[in-house]
């Protein structure tokens, strides 16, 4: 069943008033200091309710992005059911699914926070479909892509790698346990099923297509479906393969909870001979960067901030409590790990 927008999450962001932009919606009723409210919740930001406030020296308001990202996930759903009964899918509707979210990655930087914002308890398969869009961009980002085009391709390769899910029954995509071997050899069809689909449609440029096709590859040889090597690999699908893992890693699953980002990066870190060792070194400093500084829940109840991440121990953070000067090296108290990181 389909919820309405009233029983969602609200999904919002704190955002700096001088990067706010005509449109934006505000989270929460704002107050003069002696308790009179001037703009009201859910208040489709103006050019003049924007100066005002910049006027009255607000630094910092809370923005509502619900609608913008549960319509993403609607219109992901959308798009898969087109894709199930074998209608089109332009590439100009995935755009357009996308752009609000990409103005979003631009104004927020720091992908670790952005991503916690638009964490969704809806359907992870869509959640996921949206998400890798985003994170694949922000990673050739990272990797020194700079054309507009190549980075859109990116993007667009991401939203869709699995599309080729739409043809694979239900029962085992959402099967609260470990797939049979019977059932993972069907789940490994899905990435040349996605390539079929789109390959259908003129509008996709090869390199998407290939990414589609190519995002379970490994460098190892061990991917699939053609066990693929370095070299022959698209460029696109290794960066996408990357995006895929850490984000299935860190989601909440049927069958699992989240795992700490910390232990995903230290994963990704240990198992470079599987991926492109030049994506994961940068994916990962640049994940810690994002992540020092960010407040965490242990697994004893207490809550903290990062402090410094050893890259010798990544999934080990230094942790200064909160509310004291007390520093834990979870190296050294490994009963203890990172289960959340908490917005702030």
């Amino acid at each position: 069943m389909v919820r309405s927008l009233e029983e969602m999450e609200l999904y919002t962001k704190k955002i700096e008033v001088n990067k706010l932009t005509p449109g934006d919606i505000l989270a929460y009723d704002l107050y003069l200091d002696h308790g009179a409210m001037i703009i009201p919740a859910g208040t489709k930001l103006t050019v003049n309710h924007i100066v005002r406030l910049k006027n009255m020296e607000e630094k910092i308001v809370s923005i509502d992005l619900t609608k913008v990202y549960i319509k993403s996930i609607q219109d992901s759903k959308v798009l898969m059911k087109k894709a199930m009964d074998g209608k089109p899918i332009t590439k100009k509707e995935v755009v357009k699914m996308l752009q609000p979210l990409l103005k979003e990655t631009r104004r927020e930087k720091n992908i670790v926070r952005l991503l916690l914002q638009l964490q969704s308890q809806d359907d992870y398969t869509f959640q996921h479909t949206v998400n890798i869009g985003i994170v694949a961009g922000v990673i050739a980002k990272w990797m020194g892509y700079t054309d507009e085009e190549e980075l859109s391709k990116i993007t667009i390769a991401g939203t869709l790698h699995d599309i080729g899910k739409s043809k694979i029954p239900m029962q085992i995509l959402k099967k609260p346990g470990p797939l049979t071997p019977v059932e993972f050899e069907v789940i490994k069809k899905h990435p040349r099923l996605g390539y079929d689909i789109l390959n259908k449609m003129p509008s996709y440029e090869d390199e998407i297509k290939l990414a589609v096709r190519q995002h379970h590859e490994r460098e190892d040889g061990r991917g699939y479906p053609q066990g693929l090597v370095g070299d022959d690999i698209h460029p696109y699908a290794k960066i996408i393969a990357v995006a895929d893992v850490y984000h299935a890693m860190t989601s909440k699953r049927v069958y699992r909870g989240r795992i700490s980002p910390f232990l995903v990066l230290d994963h990704l870190h240990s198992n470079m001979d599987r991926l492109d060792t030049e994506i994961i070194l940068v994916f990962v400093k640049n994940m810690l960067n994002c992540l020092i500084g960010s407040k965490v829940g242990l697994s004893d109840g207490r809550k903290g901030h990062v402090t410094f991440v050893d890259p010798k121990a990544i999934g080990y953070p230094v942790i200064r409590l909160e509310g004291s000067h007390k520093i834990i090296d979870l190296y050294e108290q490994k009963d203890l790990t990172v289960e959340e990181i908490l917005i702030e």
